[in-house]
């Protein structure tokens, strides 16, 4: 009897609490479906959203491989690029693309018909890999590559000690440790370390080499061979007027090593 009690009670509690919430309701309704309604259009644009996004990435990176792998024309491609780079969806293609802008404008000075021509493109080369330095310093491969051009031209302009300053900001970042950019950089620091002792050997090195000169012997030798004249003396010698009684004793097998007076 009282468990049965008890099972009507919980059953009265329960559909009070029901009636409440019909009651809540009710009175409520309204404002819940609308919040309801809220909450559905935000993941619905959240999901719209993410998807664009995935989509215009997707496109920025086909345009990025058109253009590194030639598939654009030479006319477009330099437009393709400069596109990339303005745009802010894809930071990292961005800054690729600021570098590619500088490193054309490198590659057109090697071949450049004037020297203001040349100078022209190489400032503009510059001002693009310090734009990708300074831009986008947290996409490391861009910013390794954009130090290696920079120091490309200084090297080009014989300016050493800037050059090799650059290539080892190239290689300084963890994040680039074995990319051919930092391959790169590497390799050229050892080549201008080896054209600077070159050039400090050949600027130590005398202009021109000492002069030895020859001395005599401070005592003849012991014996010397005679000397014989080349030519024969201008007098000749006279007989005396009568001959010698008596012939010398012998007669010398060599001759004197100097001709003897009349």
């Amino acid at each position: 009897m009282k468990a049965k009690r008890r099972h009507e009670l919980q059953e009265n509690v329960l559909a009070g609490e029901l009636g409440k919430v019909v009651e809540f309701l009710k009175k409520r309704g309204s404002h819940l479906a609308t919040a309801a309604l809220v909450i559905a259009l935000a993941i619905f644009a959240y999901f719209a959203i993410s998807r664009r996004g995935e989509t215009a990435k997707f496109e920025l990176q086909r345009q990025w491989d058109q253009a590194m792998t030639g598939q654009a024309k030479p006319e477009e491609r330099t437009e393709i690029i400069r596109t990339l780079a303005e745009q802010t969806d894809n930071l990292r293609i961005a800054a690729l693309a600021t570098v590619e802008l500088g490193y054309d404008d490198a590659t057109q000075a090697l071949v450049a018909k004037t020297d203001s021509e040349r100078d022209a493109l190489e400032e503009s080369a510059a001002k693009w890999y310090r734009k990708a330095i300074s831009e986008f310093p947290t996409q490391a491969t861009a910013v390794a590559k954009a130090h290696f051009g920079l120091g490309k031209l200084y090297e080009s302009k014989r300016q050493f000690e800037k050059a090799a300053e650059e290539y080892r900001q190239a290689k300084a970042s963890p994040e680039v440790m074995g990319q051919p950019v930092m391959v790169l950089a590497q390799t050229s620091l050892e080549r201008l370390s080896m054209l600077n002792s070159t050039v400090r050997m050949a600027t130590t090195m005398p202009t021109t080499q000492p002069t030895t000169t020859a001395t005599a012997p401070a005592t003849a030798p012991a014996t010397a061979p005679a000397v014989v004249p080349t030519t024969q003396p201008t007098t000749t010698a006279t007989a005396p007027a009568t001959a010698p009684a008596t012939a010398p004793a012998a007669v010398p097998t060599t001759q004197p090593a100097t001709a003897p007076k009349p």
